[in-house]
């Protein structure tokens, strides 16, 4: 565990607590805090990738009867 965590209180509601609760579990974790620091971590990351214009990179992956009439033009033409 590291040595400069800070601690700090958070109020929510009853219903909410009880749906991340069961989340939790579901999840694995064995405390709200591991969760609670894994949750603010994935959201930080994402608006890190929202606000970045830098170039994005990706790749469109498909899979067809390559047997089929003109399948082969139909996706160039994509």
């Amino acid at each position: 565990m590291e040595s400069d965590i800070q601690r700090i209180g958070v109020s929510l509601e009853e219903k909410l607590l009880a749906q991340f609760d069961q989340l939790i579990e579901n999840k694995g974790y064995t405390n709200r805090s591991e969760a609670i620091r894994d949750l603010i971590r994935e959201y930080l990351v994402e608006e890190e990738w929202r606000k970045d214009e830098g170039t994005s990179v990706g790749t469109i992956t498909l899979v067809y009867n390559h047997d089929l009439r003109e399948m082969a033009d139909r996706l160039t033409d994509l």
